[in-house]
């Protein structure tokens, strides 16, 4: 049983590194306009910490599978516990200290294959920035793999891509957001799940290289239920290869009504 807890200047440290200034962890008038009561923690850095307690628990397999449900916002300066699931192998639960209700639930489980995907565009982060991401990464979780610091790479590129609203599916819905960074500041949105598979080689720890190589990142794509007026389910993805070895990252967005925090 672990404790968790989130302040302010941690979702500063996260923005800076991933680019989500979403104002649901910042804005608290925003927050309050939109029905919510107060700030609440990016649902991706406390996924850090329950990754890594799922990483601990992986037996032999070519590759893994990561799959995350976020049930409900966290709050900042607000204690939570992180606890190994005793009904599920690989899987762990963050619950409120009070009443023990679930917030977040993940689970890492052995998959066979790596599956293949269509590419629709695609970015490299040269050396350089790499760098500089590596050196903003470290202080965000101590005793990070590898697939830990590459899937928080994976998000940022869904922030920071400015080709992936362009994709049709999403354009004729979000007309006029250029990247998801300024969609978090036209609509409500809400991270509901993430899907990540890696190769599990990428389990190896991790640690910032003061000369890292290029790096390709791959949008794949999305997928849009609904519309803004009755709140859509927004899919997107991306995926890279660090060594030799893959790894993709697929999130699940609420965005519009059905988002409101």
């Amino acid at each position: 049983m672990t404790p968790l807890h989130y302040t302010l200047e941690d979702a500063h440290r996260w923005a800076a590194f991933s680019g989500d200034y979403n104002p649901v962890h910042f804005d608290e008038a925003w927050v309050k306009a939109q029905g919510g009561t107060a700030l609440s923690v990016h649902g991706m850095l406390a996924l850090l910490d329950v990754k890594r307690a799922l990483s601990h628990e992986v037996g032999s397999a070519p590759f893994l599978n990561c799959t995350v449900r976020l049930r409900r916002p966290l709050l900042h300066d607000t204690t939570y516990l992180l606890t190994h699931d005793s009904a599920r192998k690989g899987a762990a639960v963050v619950t409120d200290v009070l009443a023990g209700q679930v917030f977040l639930t993940g689970q890492l489980i052995p998959q066979t294959h790596f599956p293949p995907s269509a590419v629709t565009h695609r970015t490299v982060l040269k050396s350089a920035t790499l760098a500089a991401l590596q050196a903003a990464f470290a202080p965000l979780l101590p005793a990070a793999q590898q697939w830990h610091f590459l899937d928080a790479l994976l998000f940022r590129h869904l922030i920071q891509d400015n080709s992936l609203l362009r994709q049709d599916v999403i354009a004729t819905i979000l007309p006029h957001c250029d990247t998801l960074a300024s969609l978090l500041s036209c609509y409500p949105v809400v991270q509901t799940h993430q899907e990540v598979i890696f190769d599990s080689h990428l389990l190896a720890p991790w640690q910032a290289d003061a000369r890292p190589g290029a790096l390709e990142i791959e949008t794949l794509p999305a997928l849009v239920v609904g519309d803004l007026q009755h709140g859509a389910i927004v899919r997107l993805a991306s995926q890279t290869r660090f060594l030799h070895h893959n790894i993709s990252s697929a999130i699940t967005l609420k965005v519009g009504p059905t988002g409101a925090p």
